[in-house]
């Protein structure tokens, strides 16, 4: 019966990393969640320059807007599973839990 048991959760576990996997947003995906266009950006913020950062943990990944002539950071998100969740309200420093996986 144990036996059985844990064959079901490994293999529950298997498909949920391998749905994980496959579902793992894309930049695209985050640039049409925000609606972000870097030309308006520009135009509303003159001379500064943006990039979106995103940083891939297979599983999951994390999305940040980064203003590159002061390196701020803006709001950051966490995309999993074909959806995005905010986790921050926008800082002006990269975020310290990031750093250990760079």
């Amino acid at each position: 019966m144990k036996k059985i048991r844990t064959r079901y959760i490994i293999s529950a576990l298997l498909v949920f990393f391998i749905l994980s996997i496959m579902t793992n947003p894309t930049k695209q995906d985050y640039i049409n969640h925000t609606n972000f266009s870097e030309e308006k950006m520009e135009e509303s913020h003159d001379q500064l320059d943006f990039k979106i950062e995103r940083i891939n943990f297979f599983l999951f990944s994390t999305y940040a807007v980064k203003e590159l002539a002061f390196d701020h950071y803006g709001i950051v998100h966490v995309g999993f599973m074909g959806h995005f969740f905010q986790i921050s309200e926008g800082q002006y420093d990269y975020p310290g839990w990031l750093e250990f996986f760079n």
